[in-house]
């Protein structure tokens, strides 16, 4: 369905979804995917737009990069090179243009709780299922 590559700092990493026969959207199950907005792209175009709610999680970039720090401290080897790398890439993959360009409306902040930011997120699920 989709593959991406990405240059960090160990070399080229690669993370792809296969369809293995497991998703099958006429049988009334749900799923949930996590990927990035180029993801969501193949995914439309594979299994088609219509079948596909986006739900766009954003986070203040100051915010990002200090949970980012406080989940690198925590490792026995913290890899701030990385981290960095990945705070910047994920700037540019998620940026206004590639979601404008996407057709993402909606988004759920996760600036304040996370209470907060699931109640939103139900019920918009709720509301695409009526």
């Amino acid at each position: 369905i989709e593959m991406r590559t990405y240059n960090t700092v160990y070399g080229e990493w690669k993370y792809f979804t296969v369809d293995d026969g497991q998703i099958r959207l006429g049988s009334g199950d749900k799923y949930i995917v996590i990927g990035t907005i180029e993801a969501y792209n193949k995914f439309c175009a594979y299994f088609g737009k219509d079948a596909i709610l986006p739900i766009y999680i954003e986070v203040d970039d100051g915010i990002r990069l200090m949970r980012a720090i406080n989940r690198e401290q925590k490792q026995e080897v913290p890899q701030y090179e990385e981290m960095c790398r990945r705070f910047l890439a994920d700037s540019k993959d998620f940026s206004e243009e590639k979601i404008k360009e996407a057709g993402i409306n909606q988004r759920f902040s996760n600036d304040g709780t996370i209470e907060d930011c699931i109640r939103d997120i139900k019920e918009a699920i709720k509301q695409q299922l009526l």
